[in-house]
């Protein structure tokens, strides 16, 4: 195991995008319809019952948009114990099947211990059944420069993009990416599965 992942006895789990309505919501990454903000809640909301089942506490972080969740988890939760993941989909401006259940994690680069949890999720993900292009990179490769989830809160943070909102906006694509989470976070943990 990890040795950053040795204390972790809670996970953080935040939707990507949000906000209080009225209050410079951002619905994220949207396809006929559908928000990405309200599609990783079906995410999280399959996978808590998976987490909590097997001895892990978790923590549903309310949708107060990124500022102010990370002031909040800062104030809240300890930073050697506890283990922020927030979760997202992507966009593709053309999506092949090919692409299909790729899967992500953006790490902070100047943390060796990041980057080499994040790269064994991708392998975890993988195995798993995520698409074998699925990938692990630092926050700085990603279009916004770099990302507050991973630069501002005081705890070990990573960012999971579950597959594309082209990807099947389904009920069992919504199984998938918390099922395929789940098994991660269990397997980081070293935990029974």
């Amino acid at each position: 195991m990890f040795t950053r992942l040795e204390s972790v006895n809670r996970i953080l789990l935040s939707a990507g995008h949000g906000g209080l309505a009225g209050e410079d919501y951002d619905s994220g990454a949207t396809f006929q319809g559908y928000s990405e903000n309200v599609e990783v809640k079906q995410i999280i909301a399959r996978l808590l019952p998976k987490l909590t089942s097997n001895g892990i506490v978790v923590v549903a972080i309310p949708d107060y948009g990124l500022s102010r969740t990370i002031s909040y988890i800062n104030g809240q939760y300890d930073a050697s114990t506890d283990w922020g993941l927030e979760i997202h989909k992507d966009s593709a401006e053309s999506f092949s099947i090919g692409m299909k259940q790729r899967m992500g994690v953006y790490y902070h680069p100047t943390s060796f211990e990041s980057r080499e949890i994040a790269n064994n999720m991708v392998e975890k993900f993988i195995r798993y059944g995520a698409n074998e292009f699925s990938w692990s990179r630092p926050d700085t490769d990603s279009n916004h420069g770099t990302l507050g989830w991973i630069r501002k809160p005081k705890m070990l943070t990573h960012l999971i993009e579950c597959g594309f909102m082209e990807d099947n906006l389904d009920n069992n694509a919504d199984e998938f990416y918390a099922s395929a989470i789940a098994y991660v976070i269990l397997s980081c943990l070293e935990r029974q599965i």
